[in-house]
């Protein structure tokens, strides 16, 4: 089977932050699938900006790069990119390339929903499933997180826009493990359902070497607070809103606490909106943080072998989060046997299902630094269990070539009625 993965703000080497795509995409191979990423010449998470249009290979996976315009920010030439993104994939089958063979299958996945209505018509041009795969609730994310009012005109898009792909969906998956009782709850809940999460590399290859400016500022701090015994809690991926960070910040900024100020340390490894208001804010807090930058994907795992804690930043919002999260960090910190603070309640996520760190909901900063202080206070061969126990539910769970196989399945036992036109 041959699958059309559409997402807009795919990433994988060279290309950008979310390897998802790439990674789901080499699994299939290894179990004698094939697919070809369809993505936009640019999106924010592209290092060196936008990328010719047109076919090109990505270390042995075809990405197909349809023309969007570049953007900063989340202002209306972001909804210029997202609209372009669209108007290509409708007009994708004139001008498609030779080397992209024709779809058994079409996934449409979700950092927003809006490419479903094309992936709909393609899906019905080739008369094969069509499968819509939640990534975040929509328009929640945008209600919760910034408190947009649910009558705005985008998310009143979003809404209509997500029950249009449920409807003609043939499956729905989903990252988040609870995201079949979304469905339900919006009358939903006799769509057939497949749980693929955000999985992690497990194999033994050692970690990169660091080689980047923004790997050796952070290699250079761990090294440091290593030399002075402290424990070092790490955080890698976005600085924006959602992400929790400027709580950890102010939990670490609080009330004079000798076991905070002597005993830990914070390592910031990413990039957001936010990154210089949590760098002048961490300039007062009662042990070191340092932000580094975004460090390249292939060196994390040689940072993260160097820390004790990893902090899952995340905002405790009960409303968006009772489906479940599925967080690249938690999978990476998980996979290096770090044990892991995750501040909301257990929703079916890693932390919580495996027992390998400390999943509860944060109400307020002194919660964030409470977490913290216990599990920075275990004997270091109680975190090295706890952090065995993580990798073992991975492998278990979160293995990409079993995350591949079960995707695989559930769309070859999913039933269309779709005809070719």
């Amino acid at each position: 089977m041959h699958i059309w993965y559409i997402h807009p703000y795919a990433g994988g080497p060279g290309v950008g932050g979310i390897h998802r795509p790439y990674l789901l995409a080499r699994a299939w191979q290894r179990s004698g699938h094939s697919a070809t990423v369809i993505l936009s010449s640019f999106h924010h998470l592209m290092p060196d900006g936008p990328l010719a249009e047109g076919l090109r290979d990505v270390e042995g996976v075809p990405y197909l790069m349809l023309r969007a315009r570049p953007y900063r920010g989340n202002g209306l030439v972001r909804l210029l990119n997202m609209r372009d993104f669209c108007k290509g994939l409708r007009r994708l089958l004139p001008v498609l390339p030779a080397g992209v063979a024709p779809p058994g299958a079409i996934i449409v996945s979700s950092p927003h929903p809006f490419p479903v209505h094309a992936g709909k018509r393609l899906a019905d041009r080739f008369g094969v499933p069509l499968v819509f795969e939640i990534r975040d609730i929509w328009p929640a994310s945008i209600t919760e997180i910034v408190a947009t009012s649910r009558w705005h005109p985008f998310v009143m898009a979003c809404a209509r826009t997500e029950r249009f792909a449920y409807r003609h969906a043939d499956l729905i998956a989903s990252v988040l493990p609870l995201a079949d009782q979304h469905l339900a709850s919006l009358g939903f809940g006799d769509k057939p359902f497949v749980w693929v999460p955000n999985g992690a590399s497990l194999d033994d290859a050692p970690p990169q070497p660091i080689r980047s400016a923004a790997g050796s500022r952070a290699a250079a701090a761990l090294e440091r607070w290593r030399g002075e015994g402290r424990r070092i809690i790490i955080h890698t991926g976005a600085m924006g809103p959602p992400n929790g960070l400027l709580e950890l910040v102010e939990a670490l900024s609080g009330e004079p606490d000798e076991r905070v100020s002597r005993g830990l340390a914070v390592l910031l490894a990413g990039s957001g909106s936010l990154a210089h208001e949590i760098e002048a804010r961490g300039a007062a807090a009662l042990c070191p943080i340092a932000s580094v930058g975004e460090v390249p994907k292939s060196e994390v795992a040689a940072l993260l072998a160097r820390a004790d804690i990893g902090y899952a930043g995340i905002r405790n919002i009960p409303a968006l989060y009772r489906y479940g999260v599925s967080l690249n960090k938690v999978a990476e910190y998980l996979a290096a046997g770090l044990v892991t603070y995750l501040p909301i309640a257990p929703c079916g996520d890693a932390v919580s299902q495996s027992g390998a760190g400390i999943a509860e909901p944060a109400q307020s900063p002194r919660d964030i630094r409470s977490a913290l202080i216990r599990l920075a206070a275990l004997p270091p061969e109680e975190r090295r269990r706890l952090g065995e126990k993580g990798q073992r539910y991975l492998s278990e769970h979160y293995d990409y070539d079993k995350i591949a196989a079960r995707y695989s399945s559930a769309i070859a036992g999913c039933k269309t009625k779709r005809g070719t036109s």
